[in-house]
């Protein structure tokens, strides 16, 4: 009884949020494009209670399902898309999608004014009718000049520059209306706003190049294999590593690929230092 009504409140977010998103995000925008937000940096607490989907194995703590949690955002706030939830950090919240990159830059995940904004899917992605994007795109803020990996939202993402974290900390979570999904993380790496690591819907030829780049620039060899076939969740911060100034077209990023039916997930990766990760080029 207890799955019958957890699946009609799913049903029931799903026809609310199919009303209240646009049916396609367009390709396109005005003065939009491909832009990679100025994302310079929080969170809260979630439920536990069931399962993955897709027959995906779930880590042995893993935290269990999000939905109660983004039907309540999405009463509050109708933009809410999903929950993202990063081990290891204070990143427990839902995620917003507007129409454009700019909307969430200043706002709370409840649409208030805030310099630290929230967390938010870059706006081409397309989750109507329980579409998953080939690549989803996350972006939130680090404003901490000196990159401190404790500091507020993003920020705490460059924990994983700890070789030791890294390797006890090989998972992302991201749910959406229709089920809850892990990632295991395959790249920790720099880049900048030349290498378009978020086109959400690249072709087989793009997908696979874009891959091949990540790894090449990766801290890390991660034994993760990843395929055209395969879908990946891309999370995106700024870094004043290289500059120590801001504005900059340099970004931290961590990649995860989403775990396929009947993988193994283990509590803890083996890694390798890449020896010569390719450099950002501004």
């Amino acid at each position: 009884m207890k799955k019958i009504l957890h699946s009609l409140t799913a049903l029931a977010l799903v026809v609310a949020m199919l009303f209240s998103l646009t049916a396609c995000r367009s390709r396109k925008q005005e003065e939009g494009g491909t832009e990679i937000p100025d994302i310079e940096a929080s969170a809260s607490s979630s439920d536990s209670s069931s399962g993955a989907g897709d027959g995906q194995n779930m880590p042995s703590n893993s935290p269990g399902s999000f939905l109660d949690k983004i039907l309540e955002y999405h009463n509050k706030n109708n933009d809410t898309i999903g929950w993202l939830y990063v081990p290891g950090t204070d990143i427990n919240e839902s995620v917003v999608q507007s129409t454009d990159n700019s909307y969430y830059l200043r706002r709370t995940n409840l649409r208030a004014v805030d310099r630290y904004g929230c967390y938010f899917a870059d706006y081409e992605c397309n989750f109507t009718d329980g579409h998953l994007p080939k690549n989803t795109i996350i972006y939130g803020h680090s404003m901490e000049m000196n990159d401190d990996p404790n500091g507020t939202r993003f920020s705490q993402l460059k924990r994983w520059l700890d070789p030791t974290f890294a390797k006890e900390h090989p998972y992302i979570y991201f749910s959406t209306p229709e089920k809850d999904m892990v990632y295991k993380i395959f790249t920790v790496m720099y880049t900048t706003t030349k290498f378009n690591y978020i086109d959400p819907e690249p072709s087989n030829t793009e997908f696979l190049s874009m891959l091949n780049q990540s790894r090449n620039s990766s801290q890390y060899n991660y034994p993760v294999e990843v395929n055209a076939t395969d879908s990946i969740i891309t999370l995106s911060t700024c870094v004043y590593k290289f500059t120590g100034t801001w504005p900059n077209n340099y970004r931290y990023v961590i990649m995860g690929r989403l775990v396929r039916p009947g993988e193994e997930t283990p509590d803890t990766v083996a890694i390798e230092t890449n020896p010569n990760p390719k450099q950002p080029q501004a």
